[in-house]
């Protein structure tokens, strides 16, 4: 069981019973804090994982199925990390059902403001963004609450996966580029 903690302007449009006891989290990313926020004139929804400061994004509406569609497309954020299926499968697991809750943290809050601004800015600059490349962004953006690492690694490590953003994915990219004019010149 997981807190899906809302902000006052989330709460009053999901219209839904607020929980004031929560459980512990059970799950390896922790309570998800969560706002509304307009991209052009449609509403969005940022979620953030408490433990990693990842970030889902997903249309707001229908206000009424948030929660559900959340947990659907949770999975295919983990997917994009190389998280392994079956962790997958125990990750939403952990976190079924949600308890719709106050948010707490301010630290977390603060994420989601920074990513606010960042995707409107991305949006803002006249290329074609999907939700689904906002997203990747946000797993490459290096965090202060991560001891400055990529929110995409600090989930993998979560999982006790060895990182693959950032860093470790320019070490591959420069190994990959190291064997390939290797075998290149080999070819002379």
């Amino acid at each position: 069981m997981t807190a899906f903690r809302c902000t006052g302007k989330l709460l009053k449009s999901l219209k839904a019973t607020v929980e004031t006891d929560t459980p512990t989290p059970e799950n390896r990313l922790g309570d998800w804090t969560a706002n509304v926020v307009r991209y052009g004139r449609k509403p969005f929804v940022i979620a953030v994982a408490e433990h990693s400061r990842i970030a889902l994004l997903l249309p707001a509406a229908p206000y009424a199925t948030l929660t559900e569609r959340f947990l659907e497309d949770l999975p295919y954020l983990l997917r994009y990390l190389h998280i392994p299926e079956p962790l997958i499968e125990s990750e939403i697991a952990a976190m079924a059902p949600l308890h719709i809750a106050k948010s707490n943290s301010r630290s977390v809050l603060a994420s989601i403001n920074g990513y606010d601004q960042t995707m409107a800015h991305l949006l803002a600059s006249g290329e074609n963004w999907t939700t689904v490349g906002l997203m990747a962004f946000i797993a490459e953006d290096i965090s202060k609450p991560n001891d400055y690492q990529p929110t995409g690694d600090v989930v993998r490590a979560r999982f006790g996966l060895a990182p693959m953003i950032g860093p470790a994915l320019r070490e591959a990219a420069e190994q990959a580029r190291s064997v390939f004019w290797q075998a290149a010149n080999d070819d002379d």
